[in-house]
């Protein structure tokens, strides 16, 4: 007995509409039913200031309340963000009824799954803004990355960097290169 598998695609025929593995559970008159498709949006400035207040915390750090926020809490938040709607044999759980909570109840694979898609919905915007190419759009969807821009030295204001890049440089000689030549030249008395 022969088997055969279908070939592997990178077609995404909706980008907004993404079908999951396990499912979103809900308890319904006693039965489990898996909320398997999820229907995303793109995300506006609003959905960014929610998602900043769903992820901060305050935390006493010696004695003193801090605001923090967290980036996991931040990007969880965002991802909730992007969830337009569950769909289940024509019932629909909207936006407005998902929270953390409910995102909550997914399996870390469909969180992953949502996350990723999520990713293709923000670089499919960039395209739009033209910012990235068609081409290193399709390149990400196809699975593969495209090839990355040299990126300058991490080494400082150096003159030569890269040549020279084994001999350090003194702060005062290197806040001299990022100021200018006047710097050098004051004292701290000077500077007031």
């Amino acid at each position: 007995m022969e088997s055969t598998s279908a070939p592997a695609t990178s077609r995404i025929d909706d980008l907004f509409e993404l079908t999951l593995v396990d499912g979103l559970p809900v308890e319904v008159d006693g039965k489990t039913i898996r909320y398997r498709s999820v229907r995303l949006r793109e995300t506006g400035v609003a959905h960014e200031r929610e998602a900043e207040r769903q992820a901060e915390r305050i935390v006493t750090i010696n004695s003193v309340p801090r605001l923090l926020v967290s980036d996991a809490e931040f990007s969880f938040a965002m991802t909730v963000q992007h969830i337009e709607a569950f769909r289940c044999d024509g019932v629909i759980i909207h936006a407005t009824a998902i929270d953390r909570a409910v995102v909550g109840k997914l399996s870390t694979h469909d969180l992953g799954l949502i996350e990723k898609r999520v990713f293709l919905i923000t670089l499919a915007a960039e395209v739009r803004y033209g910012n990235i190419s068609q081409a290193e759009f399709d390149a990400y969807v196809g699975g593969t990355a495209p090839a990355a821009t040299a990126s300058p030295q991490p080494e400082g204001q150096a003159p030569d960097v890269g040549a020279d890049s084994h001999a350090a440089e003194s702060g005062p000689a290197l806040l001299t290169d990022f100021a200018g030549n006047d710097a050098s030249r004051k004292t701290p008395r000077d500077r007031g």
